[in-house]
């Protein structure tokens, strides 16, 4: 009981910080229908439908331990922000989402090699222990050739709770707000810790 009332509080505390002030009755939840996707704002009390996915009320957080794929409610969200980039004729998909600890690793070694240093490097691929890939809360979104799509939902992602987090990376976007908030300023590269 203890731990969700401190959950509750610091939710609270975030939550005026980002300029949203709510009851503990009244913090927004958005359900997503599990046949097309449409969005319905619930709110965490009353919860979702049986016939819904729950999109959450907050960013997505690591897990205690490393996953071995995406985060369900990560995918819950792309589904949702899919479906309505089709109603306005965008195409959205998920080029690399869930990435292993060792792909990381000869993802970042291959930059490395390619922009000569490890801080050259991390400008362009975080380093494995940095990423979110590895712990299933990042998606690179139209990667490389689709830039429109990914710029859908760079305007329309807050709705989902998706931001595109680095100034350099059109395709990178991250659960790192509730849906319906506002994303935080992008930061210059992957350099940059998005926590």
């Amino acid at each position: 009981m203890r731990k969700s009332r401190a959950f509750l509080a610091l939710f609270l505390a975030f939550s005026s910080i980002n300029g949203v002030s709510f009851a503990s009755d009244t913090i927004p939840l958005s359900c997503a229908n599990k046949k097309d996707y449409t969005i319905r704002i619930s709110n965490v009390i009353k919860g979702c439908e049986k016939t819904e996915y729950s999109l959450g009320a907050g960013a997505i957080p690591r897990s205690m331990t490393r996953p071995n794929t995406i985060d369900k409610q990560l995918i819950y969200r792309f589904k949702a922000a899919q479906a309505a980039a089709k109603k306005d004729g965008q195409a959205i998909y998920i080029a690399s989402g869930y990435r292993s600890l060792a792909y990381q690793k000869s993802l970042f070694a291959k930059a490395v090699k390619k922009y000569g240093s490890e801080a050259e490097a991390s400008k362009w691929v975080a380093p494995p222990l940095v990423s979110h890939h590895p712990w299933g809360i990042a998606i690179d979104v139209n990667y490389p050739d689709e830039p429109v799509g990914a710029g859908w939902l760079e305007v329309n992602g807050p709705k989902f709770g998706l931001c595109r987090v680095y100034e350099n990376e059109w395709w990178h976007f991250e659960p790192v707000i509730a849906p319906g908030w506002k994303c935080p300023p992008l930061v210059k590269d992957a350099t940059f810790t998005v926590d």
